[in-house]
């Protein structure tokens, strides 16, 4: 049988391996709890039956797991907002990548008004059912959910940002993409809410015409080539940009936009 002091020693190493325990057991779900908002400053689309959210995320899939859009719904409004993933490993390192993550919604958005959960501010979603019909993509190039990361990065001031939101101005950008060519958006802006037209889509630049709508060819560099024109109902900015190959020809730019059609 130990003796007292035995004993007591005895007890204060169960006690020392109990604690250690119970830290690493509040660690184990800390690393758990669901992450904390992230703030929803991105684009956002609402689809055509009203029910599902989309947004553009951002975040290091090696180090964190992929952020997640959730909302907050009432009769009266629904409150939206992005939460971080956990961080798993920081041991590593990788590039960032940017996807579309979507939330649906007990029912339909309607006349709620929708703001972003942590500012409460509202804004103003781009509306799927608005999204023009793209009639005509260069060989290869197909819908991607990814962002492609040169879109948001640092880039020229015509390569849009889906990160970066209007609450006034509802926008959207799509993109495109194939094997060892340059990535392709289309970005399509409506009016303010009140406003009876998009923005002025000329601008200083090599004049172009898009079904009959005035156009400039904006920027023009081997790597970067960016159309924009107003057709009275929506204003567009087609891109093609990658450091890493030529971008596409004006031709063939001019060829995407002439597909557009409102609906």
């Amino acid at each position: 049988m130990p003796s007292p002091g035995r004993r007591k020693a005895l007890r204060a190493v169960y006690t020392v391996v109990a604690l250690a325990a119970l830290s690493a057991a509040v660690r184990y779900a800390a690393d758990r709890e669901p992450g904390a908002d992230a703030g929803l400053f991105s684009q956002v689309l609402v689809s055509a039956d009203g029910r599902t959210l989309t947004t553009p995320v951002m975040w290091t899939p090696c180090q964190e797991a992929e952020p997640r859009l959730f909302a907050r719904e009432t009769s009266q409004a629904v409150a939206a907002d992005l939460k971080a993933g956990n961080t798993v490993d920081l041991t590593h390192e990788c590039p960032s990548a940017g996807r579309l993550v979507s939330f649906t919604l007990h029912a339909p958005l309607g006349t709620r008004q929708l703001s972003e959960a942590n500012t409460r501010k509202p804004f103003v979603p781009f509306p799927a059912a608005r999204l023009a019909d793209v009639g005509y993509l260069p060989p290869g190039f197909t819908a991607t959910p990814d962002v492609p990361l040169v879109f948001g990065s640092v880039a020229g001031p015509w390569t849009p940002n889906p990160y970066n939101r209007s609450d006034t101005v509802p926008s959207w950008t799509r993109y495109y993409a194939t094997a060892g060519r340059p990535a392709l958006s289309i970005t399509q802006v409506l009016p303010a809410a009140g406003a009876q037209d998009p923005a002025s889509g000329t601008h200083a630049g090599a004049p172009m015409s898009v079904n009959g709508h005035s156009a400039s060819l904006v920027c023009d560099t081997d790597s970067e080539r960016a159309l924009t024109w107003s057709d009275g109902v929506s204003t567009f900015t087609v891109v093609s940009f990658d450091p890493q190959h030529a971008a596409l020809s004006p031709d063939e730019l001019l060829r995407v936009a002439d597909g557009l059609r409102n609906p």
